[in-house]
Formats: structure tokens, C-alpha cells, sequence
């Protein structure tokens, strides 16, 4: 389970965490670091904002921030789940995920800096890709995977938007599964936009469908570290799809609460949510928290959600 605030604090306290944590800024003018727009696509809620042209702005930190996933049904911490965050608040979240606090706060530190080290080695067959893995590679990846927006720009971080704009700031941080099995994302997420009087702010958390039998450092390195870049900049991807998505939304709908099981790499996991929307591969989700997640449908779920929706086949005549 994902240990997130109850409630959200003061927005600008947010965005100031964000500029902190990302660090100090470049100061370019608002344009494409890349020459990379990308024409409208299908959103995931009808909405003027949806089709407005996005900024996805650099965080100052260069280096996209990989970690180990904590298991704490066997760490010895409070509560289970890959990932546990001891911020009281979304401001502490944040600076919690910019500062990988991956571990409960009761915990004393020499434990904590134990259990952080010991999940990270996971990552040493990967550190060579990581180590030359920058925001700008992943975010610009993701624009062909995302659904929502109109034309889509990598900015730099000092860059201010254009009137009618809607400008993003983001602080991914990643986790590998210590089966090697899956990713898990949260994305801290900021949106600036006209006809808002203040940001839009979350935290989204995205899992990725565990690998099966192919799961290790082959299969995620192979091919310059193809599928690692690839599942990164779609997670990252999904995650700005479903903020939009939500900022869209005027008020979240009187849905019943049920407890979702998923898989976390190959470990099985609970939630007790609402079902915000799904697909044959993902359910997206609002916890008693009021935060918003979307987990892999379970294999079975999925080969009969694509069963149902195969076109029935036609009698010879």
C-alpha cells in the first residue's frame, strides 16, 4: 500500500518544493529543446485544457533518479507495499521523493540508509545505462506515447509559458522491482494553466506489467537499454495523461470503493479504491486517499477484456 497525505497543502508551498527539489534551473527562452511537437491525439477526457498546446518543462536535475524497490512486508517496516514515504504532506512528499526518503519515518537512520543501500544493488548491472539516462531523453520520448494535449514542446526550466499555454513540471523517480520483474513510477506533478487561479498538484504512481519469464538485465538492457527507455518515457507518459485527465475533471464522481488486487513485479498487492477508468491493460484508480494510481489488470483480467472486445468472426458464405 502507498503510505500518501490526506490532504494537499497550500499551492504555491507545492510549487516552491518543486522548484527546490528539481535545483537551479537553465534560462533559455520558452522553445522546443528539440524540434519535437506532435500532432493532437484523442485525450482522455473532453475538455478544452486537454487540447491546449502542452509545455513539459526540464527539471534543473540532469539525471533521472532510478532506485531500488523497498519491500516492507519483509523490511521490517510498518505496512507493506514497494514503496513508503514518511512526509506528513504533499510539500514533504515531494521533497520525500526528490530526496528518495523511501523508508518509514519511525525507522532510525542508520536502518534507513541500510535498507536503501541494500534495495539500490539491484540497480548495479544498470548503472552504466542510468548514469547517462537524462530528463531530456525520457521526456522527449514520451511525447509520442502521450494521448492528451495538443502539440506537446520540451522546455527549459526557467522558461515561462505563452498565454494560453499549459506548462508542466514534473519530478519523476523510478523504481525497479528487486525480481528485476516490473517499474514503478511517481511522478510529482505541477500544472500551470489559464483560467486555473492555482496549479494543479499530485503525486502519480504508475506500475508497469511484470516482465514473466523474460525479467532480468538482459531483457532490459538489450538493444541499448531499449525496453528500459522505452517502459520509462510511456509510464512517465501515462502518468501526464491521467494529471490532465484529472485537472479536466470538475469534481470526481461518487464512485463505490473495492479492493483491487494487482501485481507489483511478481508480488501481489491490494488497494481500496475507486475506479476512475480502465482499459485491457490498466485500471486507474483514486485511493482512500484521494491520490490517483493506475496498476497492470491482472493476465487473466486481460485476455478476457481482449476476448470481449475481438470482433466476432464472420461465417464463411
Amino acid at each position: 500500500m502507498i503510505r500518501f497525505a490526506r490532504r494537499l497543502p497550500r499551492p504555491h508551498l507545492v510549487s516552491a518544493c518543486l522548484v527546490l527539489c528539481a535545483g537551479v534551473g537553465l534560462s533559455l527562452p520558452w522553445q522546443a529543446v528539440h524540434a519535437g511537437e506532435v500532432p493532437a491525439q484523442a485525450g482522455l477526457a473532453a475538455s478544452d485544457a486537454t487540447a491546449q498546446r502542452v509545455g513539459l518543462r526540464l527539471p534543473a536535475a540532469d539525471k533521472v533518479e532510478f532506485h531500488g524497490a523497498v519491500n516492507f512486508d519483509k523490511a521490517g517496516g510498518a505496512g507493506g507495499g514497494a514503496v513508503m514515504y514518511p512526509a506528513p504532506g504533499l510539500v514533504g512528499l515531494l521533497a520525500a521523493v526528490a530526496t528518495h526518503a523511501i523508508v518509514s519515518g519511525t525507522m532510525r537512520d542508520a536502518e534507513k540508509e541500510r535498507i536503501r543501500t541494500k534495495a539500490d544493488q539491484v540497480l548495479v548491472p544498470y548503472q552504466g545505462v542510468l548514469d547517462a539516462y537524462h530528463h531530456q531523453e525520457l521526456m522527449q520520448a514520451s511525447l509520442t506515447h502521450m494521448k492528451s494535449g495538443g502539440a506537446k514542446q520540451i522546455i527549459a526550466q526557467a522558461a515561462a509559458p505563452a498565454p494560453g499555454d499549459i506548462m508542466v513540471d514534473s519530478v519523476p523517480l523510478f523504481y525497479l522491482t528487486q525480481d528485476h520483474q516490473a517499474l514503478i513510477l511517481d511522478n510529482a506533478i505541477s500544472i500551470k494553466t489559464a483560467g486555473r487561479a492555482t496549479p494543479y498538484e499530485t503525486i502519480i504512481r504508475i506500475v508497469s506489467p511484470e516482465r514473466g519469464g523474460e525479467a532480468g538485465p538482459d531483457v532490459w538492457l538489450g538493444d541499448n537499454a531499449g525496453m528500459l527507455k522505452w517502459e520509462s518515457a510511456r509510464m512517465y507518459a501515462q502518468a501526464l495523461d491521467i494529471a490532465l485527465a484529472d485537472m479536466a475533471t470538475p469534481a470526481a464522481p461518487a464512485l463505490p470503493y473495492k479492493t483491487v488486487r494487482y501485481n507489483e513485479g511478481a508480488s501481489e498487492r491490494m488497494e481500496r479504491a475507486q475506479l476512475v477508468s480502465e482499459s485491457c491493460d490498466y485500471l486507474v484508480l483514486r485511493t482512500l486517499r484521494g491520490n490517483l494510481m493506475a496498476v497492470p489488470r491482472k493476465a487473466e483480467a486481460q485476455a478476457a477484456c481482449g476476448a470481449a472486445a475481438a470482433p466476432a468472426a464472420t461465417p464463411a458464405g
